[in-house]
């Protein structure tokens, strides 16, 4: 008897799963539609309604986002010109004869080109052609030039101030460190500059630990420490 039951009920709920929705079920879930329905129209008038009483603040806005896009479009093709223009002064000074020339062309690039790298490379080679103080400067403290340009800007120029007896001056630029690729050629240059023996051999062999990227150096320095009776 309990098992016959328990298919009752089973059949029961059966019948009650398969029963089909009745006219109320039915008119209830049209209703929940049509309110969904509704609340959608509502939101979409609420924005329409919000973008008609705002319409001046958003074709402003609109305005002004074309306005910075048209800007950003424009400075940069400006840069590309400004770069391209450069580039060619400066390949034009490097294959002109007449040093005269060279110099004035290099001196254009950097005046009305400053914002580009080829200034940088036009105050270097104008310090090989005459005011290398004004040119390495230029490199040192330049707010455009790359840390590696400053460090080998000031190594040159170190070297220069110890070749022209200015030897306060180079120790000046020497005493602050540089990448560890410059790091020899700095202690080397310390090494020159200093003022006993003793301070001489401590820059030397540190310029013999420190990373080597000159054979000939090297092998100098090596002859140096070889010449003031020091072991490497």
């Amino acid at each position: 008897m309990k098992f016959i039951e328990e298919d009752a009920v089973n059949d029961t709920t059966k019948r009650s799963k398969n029963k089909p929705a009745t006219p109320e079920q039915e008119n209830d879930s049209a209703f929940a539609a049509e309110m969904e329905e509704l609340k959608r129209d509502m939101h979409t008038a609420q924005l329409v309604d919000w973008a008609q009483n705002n319409r001046q603040m958003l074709i402003a806005g609109a305005v002004a986002v074309l306005i910075a896009l048209l800007g950003t479009s424009l400075w940069i093709e400006h840069g590309k010109s400004q770069k391209n223009s450069a580039a060619t002064l400066y390949h034009q000074a490097l294959v002109t004869s007449s040093d005269d020339d060279k110099r004035a062309m290099l001196e254009l690039v950097i005046k009305d080109y400053g914002n580009t790298g080829y200034a940088s490379l036009a105050h270097l080679y104008l310090a090989r052609l005459g005011d290398r103080e004004t040119h390495l400067k230029a490199l040192i403290y330049g707010d455009d030039s790359t840390a590696e340009l400053a460090w080998q800007a000031r190594l040159d120029l170190a070297e220069w101030y110890l070749s022209n007896a200015r030897v306060d001056e180079a120790r000046g630029l020497l005493s602050e460190p540089v990448g560890k690729q410059y790091e020899q050629l700095r202690h080397y240059l310390m090494a020159e500059a200093a003022s006993d023996a003793e301070e001489k051999v401590m820059h030397l062999k540190k310029a013999l630990d420190a990373n080597s990227n000159d054979t000939f150096l090297k092998d100098r320095i090596e002859g140096m420490l070889a010449e003031l009776g020091t072991a490497n």
